[in-house]
């Protein structure tokens, strides 16, 4: 019974204060950076055409989204909502880079960073009001994976966690459609 116990116990501590993800970390910048280098069949204007048309796919606003293009680069600046205990917890602002060559292309996201909300207003509980509260910006979010109080931990780690699992299935979608052929007008 008290190995019963104690293994529940342990459980329960590891699961409370369970660890950010293996975060990939930039090392020069030190930075969580995520990136990869992909050879790919097609030149740099073709490339430059799916890169386009994966920024428009992706994004509500790929115009809001980019913020330089060129036909060796493209670079664009985008938001994720993240959610805390079933309720909305801020963004996490971010910035995609994809470097376009003959036959290749690098992708590199990088400057991770919490932007909280002000709300205003609030919610009636029977015939209580109760003030919805701000949620502050926490700022970078290596900086983040480094906190030591209990309860910021908790709550940095599931934000963190919810930044890697909705980066990896962004880069498996671009490199998905820059391994795409548009299809030509003909092909019509």
């Amino acid at each position: 019974m008290k190995i019963l116990l104690t293994t529940f116990l342990l459980i329960s501590i590891v699961g409370a204060f369970a660890q950010t993800p293996n975060l990939p970390i930039d090392s020069t910048t030190h930075l969580i950076t995520y990136s990869g280098i992909v050879n790919v069949a097609g030149n740099k204007d073709e490339l430059y055409s799916r890169a386009r048309e994966w920024f428009a796919k992706t994004y509500k606003s790929a115009q809001n989204v980019i913020q330089m293009d060129t036909k060796d680069k493209i670079v664009g600046k985008a938001l994720m909502q993240v959610y805390y205990k079933g309720g909305d917890y801020g963004y996490i602002n971010y910035t995609i880079s994809i470097y376009l060559k003959d036959g290749k292309y690098k992708y590199e996201i990088t400057d991770f960073y919490h932007k909280g909300e002000v709300r205003t207003g609030g919610v009636y509980v029977g015939n209580r009001y109760f003030e919805t509260p701000d949620i502050p910006d926490y700022g970078a979010c290596e900086e983040m994976m480094h906190e030591k109080k209990k309860h910021a931990q908790k709550v940095f780690n599931s934000l963190i966690t919810q930044m890697d699992e909705n980066i990896k299935p962004l880069i498996a979608s671009m490199n998905e459609s820059m391994n795409k052929q548009i299809a030509k007008k003909d092909d019509f």
